[in-house]
């Protein structure tokens, strides 16, 4: 297709025809970006808007009607899965925001939201763990996971740093894995830092 594209235009240039294939592409360029919506030409009432807090019966861990019963079968074991608290042996860790998916999407039903009370304050210590509660995670507050902006050298990240580590588990003898210093990162990577 880009070999065609190049024959044409190579065309057009031999025969000193580009000063009016460009002012043809001009103008056709210049009709449909005139026909584009800008921020000012938008219509306010159908920009988008939060509904605020969802009433009635909750909406999560259940399936969508008409579901297969090959399709029920996989979401059964997904959501399975999905509330399987997971230990050392079954390869939790070595770093991890919490012991299973459901733990921090619980709320109202398995699949939902953060639970009122935040289960990774229980979870840091668990079976021995040594890991300390970061100041930004709290007990009454929600489930938190922890991204960064840029690496330390200066590259984008955004990726999900974990929270906590198996270290000093009695799942996990001889873990020594350092849990990282989120003051210090947090206070590093500030911009102008």
């Amino acid at each position: 297709m880009l070999t065609h594209f190049v024959r044409a235009v190579s065309s057009v240039l031999a025969k000193k025809e580009w000063p009016w294939t460009l002012a043809a592409i001009g103008f056709f360029v210049g009709c449909s970006v005139s026909n584009v919506d800008t921020a000012s030409s938008v219509d306010p009432s159908s920009a988008a808007r939060d509904p605020g807090v969802r009433g009635g019966v909750a909406g999560a861990g259940a399936p969508i009607a008409g579901l297969t019963k090959t399709e029920l079968a996989f979401f059964s074991a997904g959501k399975d899965d999905f509330a399987e608290e997971e230990e050392v042996a079954d390869g939790l860790g070595p770093t991890m925001n919490l012991g299973s998916c459901g733990g921090c999407h619980l709320h109202p039903a398995l699949g939902g939201t953060s639970p009122p009370v935040n289960p990774q304050i229980a979870f840091a210590k668990k079976n021995g763990a040594t890991n300390t509660v970061p100041s930004f995670i709290t007990l009454n507050g929600p489930v938190r996971e922890v991204r960064f902006v840029r690496n330390p050298d200066g590259t984008p990240d955004g990726g999900v740093h974990d929270l906590f580590t198996i270290a000093g588990r009695a799942d996990a003898p001889g873990c020594k894995l350092a849990q990282p210093d989120f003051g210090q990162e947090l206070a590093r990577r500030k911009p102008g830092h």
